[in-house]
């Protein structure tokens, strides 16, 4: 024998409120999950939101510039010359939060006690600052002032492996075209954080023109980065920086 619908709907009414105290108590419950479900998923969405954006802007932006075949060598041989009018064009549009240029080369840091082997990067300070390097890391002393600024800028942890200090001397060697050592000595002016003790430890700034220098190679840099307007949407951003460059130069989103 079947229950009519409309019957059972009142018999389950009446004894959902046959004992009220039990049915707000399970209401209040339900809701409370609920509430904490999207709580949980909305604080997910934001926390994991923001660890890409902090990442995207620690170094590689949501565009990449360089040669091809810079990736499985990254050496001043594989260098890009400096952005010309057209890349220029582009990079001043409306899709283009920042952008700027690097010359990037492992290299050999040395003090009186240690050496280690680091990431250089020779940057203009004001593109790195708009790209996303916060003045606020920096612990000690001061960023770079310029894109020919004689110091140079050390990880704090990097600090501590070489036994040396803020205002003290450090040399730093690397390779240039003709795969002789380049070398030059910079004063320590300043000293940053991160997140990753990684990245105190194998990256160092030094002013872009002053790395162009010491390893000869005139204006070449080895990347340009560009940060976008938005991260899930590098692609448009990335055609319109190819069809700006020439077919050799590898364009990465």
């Amino acid at each position: 024998m079947q229950i009519p619908v409309k019957a059972m709907s009142k018999l389950a009414w009446r004894n959902l409120w046959r004992n009220y105290r039990r049915t707000l108590i399970m209401l209040l419950a339900i809701a409370v999950g609920a509430w904490a479900m999207i709580f949980m998923t909305s604080l997910l969405r934001g926390m994991v939101d923001d660890m890409v954006k902090q990442g995207i802007r620690a170094l590689p932006g949501h565009v990449q510039v360089h040669t091809a075949a810079y990736r499985d060598d990254p050496s001043v041989n594989h260098g890009l010359p400096a952005p010309d009018e057209a890349l220029l064009e582009v990079l001043g549009g409306e899709q283009v939060q920042a952008w700027t240029s690097r010359l990037k080369v492992p290299a050999m840091i040395s003090s009186e006690y240690e050496n280690r082997g680091v990431l250089l990067l020779g940057v203009d300070p004001a593109g790195e600052t708009e790209l996303g390097f916060d003045d606020g890391d920096i612990v000690e002393g001061r960023f770079l002032e310029g894109a020919d600024d004689p110091g140079i800028v050390i990880g704090r942890k990097l600090l501590q492996r070489l036994e040396t200090r803020l205002g003290k001397r450090v040399v730093v060697m690397s390779q240039d075209p003709d795969n002789a050592v380049a070398d030059r000595g910079f004063k320590v002016v300043g000293v940053f954080q991160a997140e990753l003790e990684s990245r105190e430890e194998s990256i160092v700034y030094a002013g872009r023109e002053v790395i162009q220098r010491m390893l000869g190679v005139g204006s070449d840099i080895s990347e340009v980065a560009v940060l976008g307007r938005d991260y899930k949407l590098p692609e448009p951003l990335a055609a319109s920086i190819r069809a700006a460059v020439p077919a050799d130069v590898e364009v990465l989103s």
